[in-house]
């Protein structure tokens, strides 16, 4: 694959050391475009946003995205988590991959770590970057959607064990923990007021508190995990005050805000309906759905394990909402196909109905992705809330969603290169966009990782046993897997 030649990432880290934070952003142009880079020297690991069928690598307003790479950098993360010798790494699948290819996938990781890093600056946090007379500045501002998905590098920050024959558990553990911290900073400096978020400049909306919520999941698994039983062998170690330094808020504070936010959401809640209309009329667009579920978790665990008795009965009352919210979609023939889940959806009296004519794959596997991934619905332990016993249900439709939609990129989403395609019709699951979006690669490999055994269709090698049917899908899959995890990687040279 011929990309566009690399620039060295030193450039971008000497560039943001300078004191590129203090200029002023750039404006983007007005019209999307994809293109190559006017020049690409400068910056390694330069992740495009398509690749198109001559291996050229393309990029979205000839700008480089911070999504982009922490989409890639998740992907290195889920991938690289399943090639221990329990799952990939077993000797029953091929258990070369929890030597040289796993030790590889985290330093991938790690290096996309420190690329991701470098977005941000002195003066704050910026979405892209852009050239200006031929150098590397600072354009948009990161919005919370872009906080959102780098939030959740805390999956990877808190797995560094698995690493650790491979000598790189110290700096997976500690490397990305003040880029955490400062995205917890600005999550509340820039964006948190009136008891909701929005982005700067804009007024708030659906998404934008969606996004803000999505974004808190990660301070209220890093505090949730300082506190549980076990917690004084990684996050424990430290002191409530260190704690409270790292993230930029108190505890007595973000319980606070919880409840504030709490508040919000209830003003907003339609019974009959099952879900909040945010001045949209029941209607969302699936990224910001799945935000909006995945803030749910954030809210009801700091409530309940921080909060007093009647911080708790909120805490009940959000879950049970967001089981409402899911269930309904779930149990929405319309919106879930055997191809995928529709783009948009609108909730109303009678159910759950589509509000669109495409399958947007980077939004579905996000959407799945909640649910699985780090501290997602599924993801109960001691010292937290353990709700989802109350709703055995929930769990049962998540992992059947698991399964179908793993099932429809086997049979409907992959091309005949194993490569995730963009889009497909509702309607029918004909493909209508098969450019190799990298997001939409990325976070099928980032989601089929966490959540391949929510369901029962399939299984790690230890438990395929005698089941020749559960083994055939399992080893599809895992193949689906590498082969998109393996095209990243050539992002990667």
């Amino acid at each position: 694959m011929t990309l566009t030649p690399p620039v060295p990432r030193s450039l971008l880290r000497t560039a943001v050391a300078a004191g590129m934070g203090s200029l002023a952003l750039a404006s983007l142009p007005a019209l999307a475009n994809y293109d190559t880079l006017p020049d690409a020297s400068g910056v390694d690991l330069a992740i495009p946003a398509q690749v198109d069928a001559d291996g050229e690598a393309l990029f979205y307003q000839e700008a480089l995205y911070h999504r982009d790479i922490s989409a890639v950098q998740h992907a290195m993360a889920s991938v690289g988590r399943i090639m221990r010798d329990s799952e990939m790494g077993h000797e029953g699948y091929d258990a070369s991959l929890a030597e040289a290819p796993m030790a590889a996938q985290g330093q991938a990781w790690l290096d996309l770590q420190h690329q991701a890093a470098a977005f941000f600056t002195d003066e704050g946090v910026v979405g892209t970057m852009v050239q200006e007379e031929g150098e590397w500045v600072p354009g948009r501002e990161m919005n919370l959607a872009d906080l959102a998905q780098a939030a959740f590098s805390y999956h990877m920050h808190h797995s560094g064990g698995r690493w650790a024959d491979h000598g790189l558990e110290n700096a997976i553990t500690h490397g990305p923990a003040g880029y955490l911290g400062a995205i917890t900073q600005r999550l509340y400096q820039d964006h948190y007021g009136q008891s909701g978020f929005q982005d700067v400049g804009s007024e708030r909306d659906a998404a934008s508190l969606a996004h803000g919520l999505d974004a808190l999941h990660s301070l209220a698994y890093s505090w949730v995990r300082w506190h549980k039983p076990g917690g004084a062998d990684d996050m424990g170690q430290l002191s409530e005050e260190r704690m409270e330094a790292a993230h930029g808020i108190s505890l007595e504070r973000l319980v606070d805000i919880s409840r504030n936010l709490a508040g919000t959401l209830d003003e907003a809640w339609d019974d009959e309906r099952k879900i909040y209309d945010l001045d949209n009329d029941g209607a969302y667009h699936l990224d910001t759905l799945g935000s909006l579920m995945r803030g749910h978790k954030a809210l009801y665990e700091i409530l309940q394990v921080f909060g007093d008795e009647e911080d708790r009965a909120l805490a009940e009352q959000l879950f049970e909402r967001k089981a409402d919210m899911t269930l309904a979609l779930l149990e929405s023939d319309e919106a879930v196909r055997d191809w995928g889940l529709a783009e948009r959806v609108v909730y109303t009296t009678e159910g759950v109905r589509v509000d669109g004519e495409r399958i947007d794959t980077e939004s579905q596997w996000r959407f799945l992705n909640h649910f699985t991934g780090g501290f997602g619905t599924l993801r109960e332990r001691d010292g937290t809330s353990s709700f989802l016993e109350t709703r055995p249900e929930l769990g049962e439709q998540i992992g059947q969603l698991s399964d179908r939609l793993l099932q429809a990129a086997l049979e409907y989403q992959l091309g005949e290169d194993g490569l995730m395609h963009r889009r497909l019709a509702v309607a029918d699951g004909e493909v209508i966009d098969d450019r190799r979006q990298v997001a939409a690669i990325a976070w099928f490999a980032t989601a089929a990782g966490n959540s391949y055994r929510s369901g029962e269709a399939f299984e790690r090698p230890g438990d395929w046993g005698d089941d020749a049917e559960l083994e055939a899908r399992s080893r599809d899959l895992y193949g689906a897997i590498r082969t998109n995890n393996d095209w990243l990687l050539t992002l990667l040279d």
